[in-house]
């Protein structure tokens, strides 16, 4: 029996935060500018919405209000396998 091939189907999401939310959200941090800590964020959100995506690489930007997250999301798709027997 052969097993269906799995893929994943990425999308970016973009988040804007602010700045002082954010900083409260990565207290268990040492450096709250690691992408562990931007990652941990949207790990959250994506609990907190219900949202099965995994969360891949996140970038950052930021001003002094804001903290702008984009964020890969990956979504596991399974296959059917096509048979090419005649």
């Amino acid at each position: 029996m052969q097993l269906p091939d799995m893929t994943l189907q990425i999308y970016h999401r973009y988040y804007k935060i602010p700045l002082e939310r954010y900083l409260n959200t990565v207290t268990d941090f040492l450096d709250p500018w690691d992408e562990r800590a931007y990652q941990s964020v949207v790990q959250k959100y994506l609990e907190e919405t219900k949202d099965s995506g995994i969360v891949g690489m996140v970038r950052q930007e930021r001003d002094e209000n804001y903290v702008y997250l984009d964020a890969a999301i990956r979504y596991p798709l399974v296959m059917d396998a096509i048979s090419t027997k005649k």
